[in-house]
């Protein structure tokens, strides 16, 4: 696979990435186009090697990225299948296997809303939140990358996904 290089420059900081081109050379030329494509396309590179760092993880761990998502979010907070749904944009029927799934593995489990007694939440088990915290763990691009940051550049980049994310 080609490799590409970008650059830009952010607060006197120059970033460069070698990435694999998830999008730009596959892109059409209108779809290039727009405010800042650079930084949509480095985000876009970023993101996709985010997602795949996390399904290597994941495969490792055992779980499809799918299951992983749904675990994690069930680590972070017990949440209906309506609200797992949300998250990954489509219906709480799409939901159901990959909970099921998680259950079997015994990852997760299904508990009564204490606030609405007729809604059912997904909560992670004790062996779930540990799976999870090793599947982080061994998150090998994303750790190799964050290391070699310097305090500063971390602080930049903490900024950086601050303002990307405060209004989402």
């Amino acid at each position: 696979m080609r490799l590409s290089r970008r650059s830009w420059n952010v607060s006197g900081i120059v970033f460069v990435v070698t990435a694999k081109p998830f999008t730009g050379e596959s892109l059409p030329e209108e779809l290039r186009r727009g405010e800042l494509p650079e930084v949509r396309l480095a985000m876009l590179d970023f993101v996709g090697e985010f997602l795949l760092d996390f399904d290597r993880a994941a495969r490792r761990a055992g779980l499809t990225l799918a299951q992983a998502r749904v675990l994690g979010f069930a680590v972070l907070k017990p949440s209906s299948m309506r609200e797992i749904a949300e998250q990954f944009g489509s219906d709480p029927s799409n939901i159901t296997a990959k909970v099921d799934r998680l259950i079997e593995l015994g990852l997760v489990e299904r508990r009564p809303d204490d606030a609405d007694g007729r809604i059912r939440l997904i909560a992670a088990t004790p062996a779930g939140v540990d799976l999870m915290q090793r599947l982080c763990a061994s998150r090998e691009w994303l750790a190799s990358v964050l290391e070699r940051l310097s305090d500063d550049e971390v602080e930049t980049v903490r900024a950086a996904l601050g303002l990307l994310l405060r209004d989402a």
